[in-house]
């Protein structure tokens, strides 16, 4: 590293980094990482530069001390009647409307959710409803869900860095209770709004919904396959507006204005006001704002015959974006574009100078942007697309080159010309990038499962991470950075798979079963059912194109964070929704070695899927059993062929890290009586039948197997009541210890050996 090119960024962001971590109770390991890289700086810095980053250190402190101390909101919750006004996308999905922010009159936010009744209400809410508009409804609020799962994306967390803490559900949304407003505040979202209207009705899709995407930064559209090809490619960012993106389009507005005659003084005037224009109508999100501020801040320095080198601008948007908002430092896109972007251009120089070509120029941009993003993508994501790098060659010169200019001089010239020829050349194009998007993010190379890291990995992956730099630098040799990167993540996914520690977690996954066993040493891994919805059949003007998926969305994303690949044997107990729904859902993502079905069961409707996935599948039956390491396994019921529902549950016993235990999938009282017939049974841990219901848990039965523990697996406020109360009242009685995923989350027994302890994600009360 050049001291006189690098040390004036480092000097800024670093201390105020570390500053900002502590005040607001940050993981220990990234703090002292944090302090560790301050105190070298501050070592190798001059006296007057340590001055300078002191001053920092107690500026962030104040200033974040102030945010956090009000970082709360200003109402109980507890209010029915609400005043807010739509400052946001808003967006009909089905029979769902989902405004993205609402205010209320004090300028808190909240998100909005309300139901419609009826397909008239919804074009009326269509064709009315629009950004600026304040309304008086009646609505409950609540608190944004947390995660109820290990390590599960935390959507309550993730609005409070917003400063939302309620989702507001409305009971009814009525026009006539609405007027629009006249206020300048709101121009920017009503233009952005009737932009994004325009490219919807002019371009074809998916044509629209990327236009969407790298105009205006809206990435509601588009389909759920074709993103999911792009998370896997590791090349999503190019769907998002970027420092390229706002790079290119001020360049390009630039050219023209002197072209047009208008002299470079006055163009730089015209560019500083229009970036905050542009910021509001593209989102405002992390990295448009970071590009916005960095173009804005080298512009003024211009404007003023001064030439601010882009470490420094980043380092300048870094603060001001702290200082405003210092929670967004846990935002996912707020760390990948800082740490990629510093890392850029910190190595620009060398890069620059070691770069041959055009080609070796976006080889080095590409591998480094990887290697910088590592820590972040392997904490969000707990997987790493390996064939990046070359994705990134074929794609990002596609869409920023190429894409973006047109699509940009297709939308301008659609208010005044039809452009539905040169729309439809474009759509045919992007169609064949994403085809071969779905072919690249189907090899089997794609993509490194790694499993999520503890927050200690996380940052010695950081550290080295950085070294891979350091050690470019000095070597001149890219091949050894990738080498110790390699090596980094061979070792990550072996000490996940052969770690000596080994879990039971029975997930939440609303109102059904799913239960995940990981043995010690990669002994095996099973999972017992895998949740799923009831599908209800709806009018076609109900359906939304993105709903919730319990196998997409909860134990395929927790199961890569356990670093799973491929399921030793996945056990589902029998053929209702509530346990089987998913699993045709998870095998896409997560094969299974073996699947195992009550017997008799697999003609029943909610089978078909998994039994076109190809995968063995086979009938599990009473008395089968098996050993793997220290565990022991057996099925002990059914004990007949012939599927009957609840009671032909597959009842599997196991001896798990020194416990006991007992799953019953949705065993009845009649069942329950059969299996204490057969057997002198005791189990430490009961996986309570049939979410609690009435018909299960018999007192007979409970006080036979004797358990320590219950767990009861119940959606939050689900319509059958379950657990029921006389269930609850039986366990206390009985002296079980009980828990319910739909009071504490997710359950684990986390074990080594034959000792272990008990974890919940909502803590006990």
């Amino acid at each position: 590293m050049k001291r006189t090119e690098q040390m004036t960024p480092l000097r800024m962001t670093v201390p105020s980094l570390a500053a900002v971590l502590i005040v607001l109770d940050a993981p220990a390991p990234i703090v002292v990482l944090c302090l560790v890289a301050a105190g070298l700086l501050f070592m190798r810095a001059q006296n007057n530069e340590r001055v300078q980053m002191a001053c920092i250190c107690l500026l962030m402190t104040v200033t974040t001390s102030i945010h956090a101390s009000t970082h709360h909101s200003a109402f109980q919750g507890t209010e029915a009647e609400w005043v807010i006004s739509f400052t946001d996308d808003i967006r009909l999905g089905g029979d769902r409307l989902q405004a993205g922010v609402v205010e209320t009159s004090t300028g808190e936010p909240f998100q909005l959710r309300y139901r419609m009744q009826t397909e008239k209400e919804k074009h009326a809410l269509e064709k009315e409803l629009a950004v600026g508009m304040t309304c008086r409804i009646k609505a409950e609020a609540s608190p944004p869900a947390p995660s109820r799962n290990p390590g599960e994306f935390n959507y309550r967390q993730y609005l409070a860095t917003s400063g939302t803490f309620f989702v507001l559900t409305a009971d009814q949304l009525k026009l006539s209770q609405c007027v629009h407003s006249t206020s300048i505040h709101h121009l920017p979202g009503k233009w952005r709004m009737a932009a994004i209207d325009q490219i919807e009705a002019v371009f074809p899709e998916p044509l629209s919904s990327t236009a969407a995407a790298l105009l205006f930064g809206d990435r509601t559209g588009g389909s759920e396959e074709v993103n999911e090809d792009y998370e896997r490619l590791g090349i999503v960012h190019i769907l998002s507006i970027s420092g390229l993106h706002v790079t290119l389009l001020t360049g390009l507005l630039f050219f023209v204005m002197i072209r047009l005659g208008v002299t470079r003084e006055r163009s730089r005037v015209v560019l500083l006001a229009a970036l905050p224009l542009y910021c509001l109508l593209a989102g405002a999100s992390p990295p448009v704002i970071r590009a916005c501020l960095m173009t804005g801040a080298i512009l003024f320095a211009a404007s003023h015959h001064q030439q601010l080198k882009a470490s420094s601008a980043l380092s300048i948007a870094f603060i001001a974006m702290i200082l405003y908002n210092p929670f967004s430092l846990f935002q996912a896109g707020f760390q990948l574009s800082f740490i990629v972007t510093f890392a850029l251009v910190l190595s620009s120089g060398i890069i620059l100078k070691r770069a041959q070509s055009a080609f070796e120029l976006s080889w080095f941009v590409s591998i480094l942007s990887q290697i910088a993003a590592l820590p972040v993508l392997l904490y969000h994501f707990s997987e790493l697309s390996l064939i990046s790098p070359l994705a990134n060659l074929l794609f990002v010169p596609f869409y920023s080159i190429l894409m973006l200019p047109l699509l940009l001089i297709l939308f301008l010239f659609s208010f005044v010309m039809p452009v539905s020829l040169p729309a439809a050349l474009a759509n045919a194009l992007l169609i064949k990038m994403n085809q071969l998007a779905a072919f690249l993010s189907d090899l089997p190379v794609a993509v490194l499962v790694t499993g999520q890291p503890g927050m200690a990995v996380l940052a010695v992956v950081a550290f080295i991470a950085a070294g891979c730099f350091v050690l470019w630098e000095n070597t001149g040799r890219l091949k050894y950075s990738l080498a110790v990167c390699g090596f980094l993540l061979i070792g990550l996914v072996f000490l996940n798979k052969y770690t000596p520690y080994g879990e039971v977690t029975f997930l939440d996954v609303g109102q059904g079963d799913s239960i995940f066993i990981k043995l010690p040493f990669n002994q095996g891994t099973y999972l017992i059912d895998t949740g799923g919805q009831v599908p209800f059949e709806k009018e076609a003007w109900m359906a939304r194109d993105h709903s919730f998926s319990v196998g997409k969305d909860t134990i395929v994303p927790f199961l890569k964070r356990k670093g799973v690949t491929e399921i030793d044997k996945l056990i589902l107990t029998h053929a209702d929704f509530d346990h089987a729904g998913a699993a045709a859902e998870v095998l896409e993502s997560i094969p299974a070695k073996e699947i195992i079905i009550s017997p008799g069961s697999g003609s029943v409707e909610v089978m078909a899927g998994i039994l076109e996935t190809g995968l063995p599948v086979r009938e599990g039956i009473g008395g089968e059993q098996w050993a793997a390491g220290d565990a022991f396994f057996q099925f002990l019921l059914p004990k007949d062929r012939t599927y009957e529902g609840n009671n032909d549950s597959l009842v599997l016993y196991a001896e798990i890290g020194g416990q006991s235990w007992l799953f019953t999938g949705d065993l009845e009282e009649a069942g329950e009586m059969e299996l204490i017939r057969t057997y002198r049974l005791q189990a430490d841990w009961l996986k309570v039948g049939h979410h609690g219901s009435k018909t299960s848990s018999s007192k007979a039965f409970i006080d036979g197997v004797s358990p320590e523990f219950g767990v009861i697996s119940a959606g939050v406020k689900n319509r059958y009541g379950h657990p029921h109360k006389e269930v609850v009242e039986t366990l206390e009685e009985a002296g079980v210890f009980i828990y319910r995923t739909d009071e504490h989350g997710a359950v684990t027994y986390t074990f080594k050996g034959k000792e272990g302890r008990i974890s919940t994600v909502i803590p006990e009360k």
